[in-house]
């Protein structure tokens, strides 16, 4: 495993075999924001009807090939029309899922401190994206995350931290003094030196990964983009499989996960 397949997601996820990944995390392109110059893209459809069917088809492939047990983590934000109005993209996405038979555990905020400037003067500065927490069955894996009890900033993860690979190996579980993580994620938004526009910081999947794959389990992300999911996965012990549309992101974002590899020694 630990490779990146350039290509449509939903047509090369139909090349897997089933049930060979433990965990998905993804951010999907989100509706009508930016364009990933290729064809038939999700993101540049029509309608965001059109654009909830094609994402959650592609969904539909993780299904066949994730494990019974595994987990599914989507980072997804919404636009607003051109009558102004927010589309409610999340939520139609979360919808059209749950009618497909995910069953969807959480929706968890992630609130961010430091929210991209915006020059619109009538209404407020949108600070926060959702996360989608969805499961394939009632039984799967899932290794509690916990936080200092009396935690005010942010949402700092314990566990045996390891200094050599910035990452946490192992998670506290029913410690006195700690609680359970919550479902508002306080995480600032950061950028790499990558051509790929859209990125989302690596703190922000450190819980999704810890929590919802095994130790030495294959996180898949169709939408790899520039990397970051791959960079995660091998840093808190666990391998990777990605799926990205534009050759050149892909050659990028293999560039910076072989940097960490050389880094950290990995």
């Amino acid at each position: 495993m630990n490779k990146i397949i350039c290509g449509d997601a939903k047509q090369e996820l139909k090349k897997l075999n089933e049930k060979i990944v433990d965990c998905c995390v993804t951010s999907p392109p989100y509706y009508n924001l930016r364009d990933y110059q290729k064809e038939n893209q999700i993101g540049n459809e029509d309608t965001p009807e059109k654009y909830i069917n094609n994402l959650c088809d592609v969904f539909d492939e993780v299904k066949r090939v994730l494990k019974n047990e595994g987990t599914v983590f989507v980072v997804i934000g919404d636009t607003y029309g051109k009558d102004k109005s927010l589309m409610m993209i999340p939520e139609q996405f979360a919808m059209e899922m749950k009618k497909r038979g995910w069953i969807l555990r959480n929706e968890i905020i992630w609130s961010k401190p430091n929210p991209k400037p915006t020059s619109v003067k009538d209404r407020f500065t949108v600070s926060h994206e959702k996360i989608y927490f969805f499961t394939k069955s009632t039984k799967y894996y899932f290794e509690q995350v916990m936080v200092p009890a009396k935690e005010t900033k942010g949402m700092a993860i314990t566990g045996n931290y390891d200094k050599k690979t910035d990452s946490y190996k192992s998670v506290l579980r029913n410690k006195t003094g700690e609680k359970n993580y919550r479902t508002v994620w306080r995480t600032r938004t950061s950028s790499v030196p990558l051509e790929h526009c859209a990125t989302y910081p690596e703190g922000l999947i450190h819980a999704p990964i810890m929590a919802g794959c095994p130790e030495d389990g294959i996180v898949l992300d169709p939408f790899i983009g520039s990397g970051t999911t791959g960079v995660v996965a091998l840093k808190l012990g666990r391998k990777y499989l990605g799926i990205e549309i534009n050759e050149k992101y892909k050659q990028s974002a293999e560039r910076r996960i072989q940097e960490v590899i050389e880094y950290y020694n990995i």
